[in-house]
């Protein structure tokens, strides 16, 4: 079915608007002040997932996922940064990591999928803050 309903059109425009933001399920359903049910919201993630225009990005072994609007000039294979601390998710646009991309591909015959590589530590902002309580 590819007709627009007006929810589906509140769930691509609330992912556009927030394109620089990786959004759960529930980050959604709240940020549509519950206008649009999660079954929904499920069921429109995964057309939009379908037609390339939202990223599904799982985070843990769990099967936890967020959700990014595609079109949002992160286009290219890109890494992830998960804070144990504060849980904020981050690109990684790193060429060594693109190297070692290449050559687990070239030497190692296995292609990575970045989509569910996320690198776990903490960011900058709570490492620093964890300097502050140890001096």
């Amino acid at each position: 079915m590819n007709y627009k309903t007006k929810q589906s059109e509140l769930i691509e425009e609330y992912l556009r608007a927030n394109a620089d933001r990786h959004l759960t399920v529930d980050d959604i359903c709240a940020g549509l002040k519950n206008e649009v049910g999660r079954t929904t919201v499920y069921r429109n993630l995964e057309r939009l997932c379908k037609s390339y225009t939202v990223r599904k990005y799982i985070l843990t072994d769990g099967g936890s996922a967020c959700y990014q609007y595609a079109d949002c000039g992160t286009q290219s294979r890109h890494f992830h940064l998960k804070c144990l601390k504060c849980g904020r998710l981050f690109h990684l646009e790193c060429e060594h990591l693109k190297e070692i991309d290449g050559h687990i591909r070239a030497e190692h015959g296995f292609a990575v999928d970045p989509t569910r590589t996320v690198f776990y530590g903490l960011c900058e902002n709570c490492l620093s803050q964890q300097k502050e309580v140890s001096e």
